[in-house]
């Protein structure tokens, strides 16, 4: 059925929104019209008889049509003059037949020769009303599920200057200003944690089902909830720019932005109209020429007019797209155009990254190796006071070990960061590295050969590579971290083969870790060691070598190339804002879990699109040919007016209907 409740900036030759931006109140004009058309019903039966009948079937018809469907009239006034053919062509040019033929054979044709179509007008103006109403009612679910997103985050925020506490409205916030947030209270907007220590439920946006614990200079997302502590945050977003706010923006644009495959069917969909009404005309004619009454083939000819629904092909995308990206947002997947939606069905390898993809990505230091003669403390204070100058979780992992023990950090200078392979400064009297092994070597660092040996940390179990640590020319230590796979991890990988997803596990730490996880997780396809720009060259080595896309998962500024040169990026919500930029999809609790759910979550969508579309090709197959008669000689059958109007408000409803399972679709393997 049609859409007229409201109105959207950008409109397909073929659009069904023609009318004020304010609802139209179709429940009650369904209801007036049909207490006007059950009496008419009734009036018109060959079982009663009253004085001057024709003329009160008229008015009554007139009544129903012209008054009480008077939104649908003013939609086909308004697409002739704009000479914009579209549903509202085709009902109101139906309708107004069926009437004004009624009224010509009211004073122009004998008793005899005149079959008045008054009550199937006015049926047909209900059940176009009463289908209004339900689509209109259906898609309100839709809206709905925007507002909640947008309900999310409060009305209001606590705004500190200086010592001053002030409310502002939410729309005002803006970068660079500090929030303070009390327990109880959703957080405003996105921002870093200044001060405070305190529990965030993210399920709302994550789906993480557990609260988690958050310190300064950890994100924190708008819209999630502060179960425990204070918290003074710095504002990173503005109100309106926030996540949940861009979530509900996306979800709205896309019922005005459809998936690529829907531009064919939006091409027939736009000639559709002018068709039928060629058709409608030739229907009429074809019964005329055969020796079938003027009346029969007036009815066929309106019930072609009532039957085509081109609005099915136009609503087949746009209302499965909202309602995906809308359950997506509700599951911690950011899909940020429905063209990817398409892509997510489409991927057949996928490429990711592996600390805090596969694994937790909260490595803890288990042991330190030092050379001959250097104290752990020594080489713990040094690497820390290095590691502080990186965001890398390796790095963050020295740095906690050390203000765990109460270490006062030496102060760095002249800080030169590689990514993916090491830092290097100085502190006041030399020269000091810390990375991987490779980036010693590259430096002509002497190893010892215990250095290289020993590794006292069980990397099948822990998966954890190790970070080293040189003086001028020296290694003076070998740092073993623990970095276990996530326990959501297994099943992820399970589902996404499943799905026919191949994985290729490509990573830039050492080779031994990198293996380790792979084995643990059944992963063939292995490429450790890479370097940032060798993982945009992989990536785009494999393009066309599988058949489907090739997607690329990453949370790392390392990572943003390789996303990048992929057929899909999906940056990890914990990662960075290079990693994001450069992605099509955002999965926001940051695991493989969730990069697995954004695969099931697309392909459903593409799913009930084809199935939409497959239907209204279908109901416009059978519907145009039952309407015109030309099943008459196999069956005896057709089409009414009013049966016609019927099927079509019903096939429209049919495809919203399956379009609205998808916000209460649930992802599972």
């Amino acid at each position: 059925m049609p859409h007229t409740h409201h109105t959207h900036p950008k409109k397909n030759a073929h659009s069904c929104h023609s009318a004020p931006s304010k609802p139209t109140p179709y429940g009650l004009l369904a209801l007036i019209s049909l207490s006007l058309a059950l009496p008419l019903h009734f009036i018109s039966s060959d079982h009663l008889s009253l004085p001057y009948k024709p003329f009160i079937e008229a008015l009554i018809s007139g009544i129903a049509v012209f008054i009480v469907g008077f939104p649908i009239l003013k939609a086909f006034i308004l697409s002739v003059q704009t000479i914009n053919p579209n549903m509202f062509t085709l009902l109101g040019t139906g309708t107004l037949t069926a009437y004004l033929y009624s009224l010509f054979g009211l004073f122009f044709l004998p008793t005899s020769q005149n079959t008045p179509f008054f009550d199937a007008a006015a049926a047909i103006t209900t059940l176009i009303l009463a289908g209004q109403w339900i689509e209109q009612r259906s898609e309100n679910k839709l809206a709905h599920s925007l507002k909640n997103l947008l309900s999310l985050t409060p009305p209001t925020a606590r705004l500190l200057q200086g010592s001053v506490e002030k409310m502002i409205p939410w729309t005002d916030i803006q970068p660079g200003q500090h929030l303070l947030v009390l327990p109880g209270e959703n957080i405003p907007t996105d921002g870093k944690i200044l001060e405070g220590h305190a529990s965030v439920e993210e399920s709302i946006l994550t789906g993480e089902p557990l609260p988690i614990e958050k310190f300064p200079g950890d994100s924190v997302l708008g819209g999630t909830l502060l179960s425990g502590g204070r918290l003074l945050i710095l504002a990173e977003k503005a109100g309106n720019q926030s996540l949940v706010a861009r979530l509900a923006r996306l979800v709205d644009e896309a019922k005005e932005n459809p998936p690529p495959f829907q531009r064919t069917a939006d091409k027939i969909a736009g000639a559709f109209t002018p068709l039928v009404l060629l058709l409608a005309l030739a229907t009429a004619l074809g019964w005329i020429f055969v020796g079938e009454s003027t009346a029969n083939a007036i009815s066929r000819a309106v019930a072609v007019l009532i039957a085509a629904c081109p609005c099915a092909l136009g609503l087949a995308a746009p209302v499965a797209t909202a309602c995906g990206l809308s359950r997506a947002a509700r599951l911690g997947v950011l899909i940020r155009n429905p063209s990817s939606l398409e892509k997510l069905s489409k991927v057949k390898l996928l490429v990711v990254d592996k600390t805090g993809t596969l694994t937790e990505g909260n490595p803890a230091l288990t042991h330190i190796t030092t050379a001959v003669g250097i104290s752990e403390t020594l080489a713990l204070t040094l690497g820390a006071s290095l590691a502080s100058s990186s965001l890398h979780p390796l790095s963050k992992a020295i740095v906690k070990a050390a203000l765990s023990k109460n270490l006062s950090l030496e102060k760095i200078s002249d800080i030169h960061d590689t990514p993916g392979q090491g830092i290097a400064g100085r502190n006041k009297v030399t020269k000091l590295l810390l990375g991987q092994l490779s980036f010693l070597e590259q430096k002509n660092i002497h190893i010892t050969p215990d250095l290289r040996t020993s590794a006292p940390t069980n990397v099948q179990t822990t998966a954890g590579p190790a970070v080293w640590l040189a003086q001028e020319n020296q290694c003076l230590a070998r740092f073993d971290m623990a970095d276990p796979i996530r326990s959501t991890t297994p099943a992820a990988i399970r589902s996404l083969k499943n799905l026919g997803i191949d994985i290729e596990l490509l990573t830039g730490d050492q080779p031994e870790p990198a293996r380790a996880v792979a084995a643990q997780l059944g992963i063939t396809r292995l490429q450790a060691a890479v370097k940032p720009e060798g993982k945009a060259a992989r990536v785009s080595a494999l393009l066309g070598t599988v058949p489907g896309l090739v997607a690329m998962a990453g949370d790392g500024t390392n990572d943003a190339p390789a996303l990048a040169s992929a057929d899909l990026g999906i940056s990890l919500g914990s990662g960075t804002d290079a990693a994001k930029e450069a992605s099509s999809v955002v999965v926001l609790n940051g695991d493989i879990a969730g990069i697995a759910r954004a695969f099931l979550i697309g392909r459903a969508t593409v799913r009930v699109i084809r199935q939409n579309l497959f239907l209204a090709f279908a109901y416009n197959a059978l519907a145009l040919p039952a309407a015109a008669g030309l099943f008459i000689s196999s069956t005896g059958w057709a089409l009414s007016p009013t049966s016609a109007a019927t099927s079509m408000g019903l096939s429209s409803l049919l495809l919203t209907g399956n379009a609205l399972r998808l916000l209460r679709y649930k992802p599972s393997s």
